[in-house]
């Protein structure tokens, strides 16, 4: 088992982390609404997120990803680009008042 460093001891916070091999941190955290997966955790915040709407989806993601392009599994936002996924895995950006962007047409 990997010794937790300071800035994710709190496991009611950081229920589940993981230790990339190029030395990232990854950690799940509960937001009001949903479970996010933090990449690139260190001492003043995070560097990434997806968002997840279940727990399990997130520790998934974190369990099986390697760290390279999108973290996998069913996540339905990523702030850092402002993409969002529907349940189909559709994916758009939102727009102005013109409405959705959407990536994969």
């Amino acid at each position: 088992m990997t010794d937790r460093p300071s800035f994710l001891s709190d496991v009611q916070a950081f229920p589940a982390i993981r230790q990339l091999p190029d030395g990232r941190w990854l950690a799940v955290h509960r937001l009001l609404f949903h479970w996010t997966l933090l990449i690139d955790n260190h001492e003043f915040g995070y560097e990434d997120r997806y968002c997840y709407q279940y727990y399990d989806d997130a520790v998934e993601a974190m369990n099986n990803w390697d760290g390279e392009g999108d973290a996998p599994g069913n996540w339905h936002r990523h702030p850092t680009s402002g993409r969002r996924r529907d349940a189909t895995g559709r994916e758009w950006i939102d727009g102005d008042a013109t409405g959705r962007e959407w990536i994969d047409d």
